[in-house]
């Protein structure tokens, strides 16, 4: 075995990974608190990506600013999202699976109307320095320094808040039984705008990572969204840790896989490593067995 290809793919993984966990923290908080399977979550990832090429070319903003605009558009998309789609749906009964083919629906127009507005062509953010560092046999470079950093601080931020906060312990309570919580007084409503903003920010976090180290597409959000999702399952359904893990080990286990098949079978064996744990563990990694 190449130990030395190993060490790279390794370190290559877990800058992957990182980005998994945002995403399944971002998927988990979502749907462990609304039960809604939040499809939607590729328009904020998306969006964000293209205000801030959009902002970058129109304002000439430089790059961080940009970034700071996407941010705010994408966390917008998703809040809306909730306001103007999920909301009205709860108010007539609607059934969860008629909420999801809404989400499904969304996810599958918001890149046709951005094709529409911007072109089928890929946009990208202005150049900026990206030196590499040499850390013995192992490359990387700044970006992916910093990404893995921005990627764990905001996963841990996510957990502290909804473990320490009394607001986040009231999006436990309305997570575990919304029942109860509404009858304790916990308002649903705030709950809900509150989950679908932060799980919204996170997935725009994401789509700016890799967008400026990469190109934004109109279709960028169908793919990392359906890795949210399974770093969530993988992890176990309402445990945040466990989806922030079951991120990692995607992203470890993917970038591993190239010792022994070709890229383009990654989400191959994605799908397969969630299978074989769930095979064992139905409920994930760190999920609680139902009783």
């Amino acid at each position: 075995m190449d130990f030395q290809l190993l060490a790279q793919l390794t370190v290559s993984g877990l800058v992957v990974g990182a980005t998994y966990a945002l995403l399944g923290v971002s998927f988990g908080v979502i749907y462990a608190t609304t039960k809604i399977f939040h499809l939607a979550n590729a328009v904020p990832y998306a969006a964000a990506a293209y205000a801030a090429v959009w902002s970058s070319q129109k304002w000439g903003l430089p790059l961080l600013p940009a970034c700071a605009f996407g941010l705010v558009a994408g966390t917008g998309f998703g809040l809306l999202i909730e306001v103007l789609a999920y909301r009205p749906m709860r108010r007539r009964n609607a059934t969860l699976l008629t909420i999801f083919l809404v989400s499904l629906g969304i996810s599958v127009a918001f890149p046709n109307l951005l094709q529409i507005v911007f072109g089928p062509d890929n946009k990208a953010l202005p150049a900026y320095k990206n030196p590499t560092h040499q850390i013995g046999s192992v490359t990387i470079s700044q970006h992916d320094v910093l990404a893995f950093i921005i990627a764990l601080v905001l996963v841990v931020a996510v957990i502290v808040f909804i473990d320490k906060t009394r607001f986040g312990r009231s999006i436990t309570a309305m997570r575990t039984n919304a029942t109860m919580a509404a009858a304790v007084g916990i308002d649903s409503r705030r709950v809900y705008l509150a989950v679908l903003g932060i799980g919204s920010a996170l997935a725009s976090v994401a789509g700016l990572l890799f967008t400026t180290n990469g190109v934004a597409t109109p279709t960028m959000g169908l793919a990392p969204t359906l890795t949210g999702f399974i770093a969530a399952f993988l992890g176990g359904i309402g445990s945040l840790r466990g989806a922030a893990l079951g991120g990692i080990l995607l992203g470890l286990v993917s970038g591993w896989s190239a010792l022994f098949l070709q890229v383009d079978y990654g989400p191959v064996v994605v799908f397969g490593v969630m299978f074989l744990v769930l095979l064992v563990r139905p409920q994930g990694l760190l999920g609680k067995a139902a009783v």
